[in-house]
């Protein structure tokens, strides 16, 4: 056999030894003609032809047979020449006053790499947790002594691991919370250890925070993993990181009172009446950096002229709302507001920020009837009202900002319509101005940071709406967005501090990094995901397919992936942050809720599953802000994402007690009531009283609470499923009277009626003559119904699922069609 080598090759293979072989002749024709081996002159006797080197510069040269070294050494490498790996090289060896050499190889294998990678986030999450201790009153003097000592970062960081949720290191699952004065082992939200749950657990390990079960971590195979948020690149290691997500196993009940003592026994205290001592006063909440806060010129409203009022409302807003779904800059509002200079701050602003802010106050003159706790904020917001029609010209940044702040007090109000109607007006409006054109043209920073809040705040909120309601926003499939306001240090670092009626607490160890504008670029972030989310389910004339579905949900997991360490809940939980957490689990629990009586054709994921498991995450979610705060103090939207989750529980409760199949698109597991009613899943029985329980404390903060709690009880009544349901009554709590139901859920002429259920035949037709029938042919049966009603009812068969009748619903294909797009019914 002839061995033919190549310089261009060289490196990689040792040579053969020349054989007995070497030293015949070869021939022109089909053989190539061998180079001579520069590791060794050839043999005497052997003859090339003339052809033969031809053929070997144009033909395809074939590599010679050898052992593989990983490694050549520099001698070789540099004249391009294979080496056998030996210590010297053979080549080396038969020359003169050469030197062999080895370096440490270059290149490394992507495995090796991503090990390597790995190790590097491990450790750099680790330095940001002993980084984030030292600026801790409470624990940078214990840190510090340990670095002094010796101790290594790695086992500071397993320490603070193991004591501080609030200072950096893991903060206690949601289900530990839950369970923490039970003798029972500890469960994740989703997962029943025991019972007749058909739901997927959540793995050992895997946070409360993400719905993603054993089947979902398939779908970033089945779905398109070229996405635009990196679907591929993201190892299963990072759920069990001991910076993101907590081991179940290494829990300590213990320190979960610990951390709750921080600031639950404060607020406790609160509701009990205890005084812990003189509160901080609002000065250091709004402006840390100024000592004592400067009286403003005038309160900036004609509604008080109490300047303390007006700075005490704005820092219960700026403590418990903002800057979820927030359209302004705390920074510049509050700089203006001082200064009495109204470019950034204005009176119908100011009287939008304390009408909201009058939400979270149980003083009596912060109610326009001081007995009536429903009239809360109402004078303010009657002067913002008057103010906003008054004005000829609506395109003002501060007015934009106002629509967004008037938009949310209705949400909380229980008013769906006027609230839709405001973040509508205010997002129109911030188009209009341009706001959402990118914004490079030499102006002073303050205004583009001023302007990209404010659309921004415009953006999230109208998409908010949008997905509330089922409805495509106001901006078009992909719409020019301007840059995302900057992340500042100074005031990232701002602290968040607990602010009530009674002021601020003494204690530090109740204070928090606000990390403010992380959570703000989050928001901004996950509603660009809600905005594709909503073109692919009610976009006309596209259907919704499988694998859309597929892959809008990758992203959604993730962009939950990438969030920044900060927002981990191991670092943060201030009520912005757990906002948004709840907010994610909302937004995917809407995107598969119509498609709960689908199955997805050649995939794993149950869109059932993941609805169940993302209601239980907002359930949880929501335990953990009532045990660190209480419910009489929360975000706006907190009930509508109660009620979306209670509804599905309800919903999978109906569903799983009666095998008869929906075929109309009301929700209603049968088209009659069952004789008896449904007998609930304990974990199902468990989840609802939770969530009513939660709805019955936020509704003296949030009306919309007392409207989700009638809702429940008509849907429960409907599904017959038994059910109690109470509302608060003064302090008393009292059960939900079945008038006060029907007269809630009923749709009014005065509202776009979003979360009406209770509908009746007059409500959909409109009857004109004498002859004119319900129907096409105008025939009538018994009850005067339609005779062709079951025809055309098994005609239009509609394979949704969605409890309001008066919201969107998605875009989807029928009969053979579904099948064509990737669903069947189950």
């Amino acid at each position: 056999m002839d061995v033919m080598e190549e310089d261009g090759m060289g490196g990689n293979f040792d040579p053969v030894p020349p054989g007995p072989q070497s030293g015949s002749t070869l021939t022109s024709g089909n053989n190539q003609g061998p180079s001579p081996a520069p590791s060794a002159a050839p043999p005497s006797g052997s003859t090339v032809g003339p052809s033969a080197g031809a053929n070997a510069g144009s033909s395809k040269r074939k590599r010679g047979l050898g052992v593989v070294t990983p490694n050549a050494c520099t001698e070789c490498r540099k004249k391009r020449a294979k080496c056998d790996g030996n210590k010297p090289c053979g080549r080396c060896k038969a020359q003169k006053d050469v030197e062999c050499v080895y370096e440490l190889p270059v290149r490394q294998s992507k495995e090796n790499l991503r090990t390597e990678i790995e190790q590097l986030r491990r450790q750099q999450r680790k330095n940001d947790q002993v980084i984030a201790a030292l600026v801790r009153p409470d624990l940078w003097e214990e840190v510090l002594a340990r670095l002094r000592s010796g101790q290594s970062v790695e086992s500071i960081a397993e320490w603070l691991g193991g004591t501080t949720p609030s200072g950096g290191g893991v903060l206690p699952s949601i289900s530990r919370l839950l369970n923490q004065g039970s003798a029972a082992p500890p469960t994740l939200p989703g997962y029943t250890p025991t019972g007749s749950s058909r739901y997927a657990p959540l793995p050992p390990g895997m946070s409360a925070l993400s719905p993603v079960s054993n089947q979902q971590h398939g779908i970033r195979h089945e779905a398109d993993q070229q996405s635009s948020w990196g679907g591929g690149h993201f190892s299963t290691q990072s759920h069990t990181t001991p910076s993101s997500h907590p081991d179940p196993s290494t829990w300590n009940p213990d320190i979960v009172r610990q951390n709750q003592s921080r600031v639950g026994s404060w607020v406790d205290s609160q509701v009990d009446g205890q005084e812990i001592g003189r509160g901080r006063g609002f000065g250091r909440l709004l402006i840390p950096e100024i000592p004592e806060l400067q009286v403003p010129p005038g309160t900036w409203t004609t509604v008080t002229s109490d300047p303390v009022l007006v700075q005490h409302l704005l820092s219960l807003y700026f403590c418990w709302e903002y800057p979820t779904f927030a359209s302004l800059s705390k920074e510049h509002f509050l700089k203006d507001f001082l200064e009495g200079r109204p470019r950034f701050c204005s009176s119908i602003l100011v009287n939008a920020l304390l009408a909201l802010g009058c939400r979270f106050s149980r003083k009596p003159n912060t109610r326009s009837n001081p007995d009536d706790p429903h009239t809360s904020g109402n004078h303010f917001f009657k002067e913002c009202q008057r103010l906003f029609y008054q004005e000829q010209d609506h395109h003002k940044l501060t007015t934009i900002q106002a629509l967004g702040i008037m938009s949310i007090r209705e949400a909380s109000c229980g008013r769906d319509s006027e609230s839709w109607y405001y973040a509508g007006q205010s997002v129109r409006l911030a188009i209009e101005m341009g706001l959402h054109q990118i914004q490079d043209d030499g102006r002073d920073d303050d205004e583009s940071a001023v302007q990209a809040a404010t659309f921004w705040g415009a953006f999230a909120l109208d998409h908010a709406w949008s997905l509330a309601t089922g409805s495509l926003p106001q901006c078009s499939c992909f719409p020019s967005l301007p840059p995302k306001p900057a992340i500042i240090d100074d005031i990232e670092a701002s602290l968040w501090i607990p602010y009530t009626d009674d002021g601020a607490p003494l204690q530090r160890s109740c204070e928090q990094p606000s990390n403010v504008r992380s959570v703000y670029k989050c928001f901004c972030e996950l509603s660009e995901l809600v905005h594709q989310s909503l073109y692919i389910l009610h976009s006309p004339g596209r259907p919704l397919t499988s694998r859309d579905l597929l892959t809008i949900y990758t992203q959604y997991l993730n962009w939950y992936d990438k969030i920044p360490e900060v927002l981990r809940l191991g670092h943060n939980f201030t009520p912005a942050v757990l906002f948004a957490h709840m907010y994610y689990h909302f937004a995917i629990l809407l995107l598969f809720r119509p498609l709960i009586k689908l199955r997805i054709i050649g995939s794993s994921i149950s869109p059932r599953d993941v609805c169940s498991q993302a209601a239980d995450a907002i359930a949880g979610l929501l335990r953990s802000y009532a045990q660190l705060y209480t419910l009489t103090r929360t975000p706006s939207f907190v009930p509508y994402f109660v009620l979306t989750s209670s509804i599905m529980h309800l919903a999978l409760a109906a569903v799983g007690s009666s095998t008869r199949r929906v075929d109309d698109g009301s929700a209603v597991p049968s088209d009659e009531p069952s004789r008896s009613p449904s007998k609930l899943d304990p974990h199902v029985i468990e989840s609802l009283g939770r969530g009513i329980a939660d709805l019955a404390e936020m509704a003296p903060c949030h009306h919309f609470a007392k409207q989700a709690l009638n809702i429940l009880k008509f849907m429960a009544k409907k599904w017959n499923i038994d059910v109690e349901i109470k509302t608060m009554a003064g302090d008393e709590p009292r059960e939900v009277e079945l008038n006060d139901v029907d007269k809630s859920t009923r749709p009014v002429a005065g509202s776009l009626n979003f979360f009406a259920t209770n509908f009746q035949e007059s409500d959909y037709s409109c009857t004109w003559g004498r002859n004119t029938g319900p129907g096409l042919s105008g025939k009538k049966g018994a009850g005067n119904k339609p005779q062709d009603g079951p025809a055309l009812a098994d005609a239009l068969k509609n394979p949704l699922f969605w409890p309001f009748p008066m919201q969107g619903r998605p875009m989807l294909a029928v009969g053979k069609e579904l099948e064509e797009a990737g669903f069947e019914l189950i």
